[in-house]
């Protein structure tokens, strides 16, 4: 986690003109939004102080929403050469927008024009969190909806952006964790003394291993992990020695080898949030979910 990110409560305490400054590019070309929010310190989480920014938005009357929209860039080739803010240069660049060969630049021309002609605004996408493929994708998709449920998708990737802009300024209160839990469906039983790892993605897409433990008689882990702050948004892995543990429970070895060392690769968006992975286990099988 970054040592320069401004604590919760030193954003509480700053005066409403810092407070704005500090938080005025988290949503494009609307200081108002960080300015409207700083009335309503003080703020607990993170996640309060989105939802406080969000509920600004969402009281706006049709017109004033119609111009926040159109407040945010295009997605293109030609934005970046003409210059945009430095949040949306950073976030476009990192797809690719700036390299893109003449027939997508083309491409993506066309859909723009199409979609700022059908709706009135530009094409809003996290494309932090996208590809090339996810952004095309998406605006073939989103270009035959609805006026309403297309304001609705757009102002869900605002949220999205807004709030990972948001994790790259402001620490997160130290309420998030994570967890695992394990059941062994052949054996009708938790599978306790399975061997597990927690992996974490980094920027430059390399692996990196955070903790590892042997699960308890409750085929979980001993309380949850990551915890006081130490979690962070990312994506995680667990990795499950599962054939040890099936050798160990008398599986033969076409049995035990089938699946492998199963891992479960899993996003945390807010890391003020708890995280659970339960897994259902068995030689030729696994499940999982997001548990509570």
């Amino acid at each position: 986690m970054p040592s320069d990110l401004i604590r919760l409560d030193a954003l509480n305490a700053m005066s409403a003109a810092d407070f704005a400054a500090s938080l005025g590019p988290v949503f494009e070309n609307a200081p108002w939004v960080a300015q409207q929010a700083a009335a309503a310190r003080p703020f607990a989480s993170l996640t309060d102080l989105h939802k406080a920014m969000l509920d600004a938005i969402g009281a706006l009357p049709p017109e004033a929403l119609l111009g926040f929209l159109r407040g945010h860039p295009r997605l293109s080739a030609e934005t970046l050469r003409r210059g945009t803010t430095a949040e949306s240069t950073v976030e476009q660049t990192a797809l690719g927008l700036d390299a893109l060969d003449a027939d997508l630049s083309a491409q993506l021309e066309r859909l723009n024009a199409a979609y700022e002609a059908r709706f009135g605004y530009p094409f809003i996408l996290a494309v932090r969190k996208a590809s090339l493929a996810t952004l095309f994708a998406t605006f073939e998709r989103r270009l035959a909806a609805s006026p309403e449920a297309e304001r609705a998708e757009a102002l869900a990737e605002i949220s999205a952006i807004s709030w990972m802009r948001l994790l790259d300024r402001v620490r997160a209160a130290p309420t998030g964790s994570v967890s695992t839990h394990v059941l062994d469906t052949v054996r009708a039983a938790p599978a306790g003394g399975l061997g597990v790892e927690l992996w974490r993605r980094e920027g430059d897409g390399a692996m990196t291993r955070i903790l590892a433990f042997v699960t308890n008689d409750d085929g979980a882990c001993d309380g949850a992990l990551l915890d006081g702050g130490a979690l962070c948004a990312g994506t995680y892995e667990w990795r499950y020695d599962t054939p040890t543990y099936f050798a160990r429970h008398g599986y033969s070895t076409p049995a035990r080898a089938y699946l492998g060392k199963v891992r479960v690769a899993f996003t945390v968006w807010n890391p003020e949030e708890h995280f659970h992975v339960p897994l259902l286990l068995s030689p030729g099988a696994y499940t999982t979910y997001r548990g509570s």
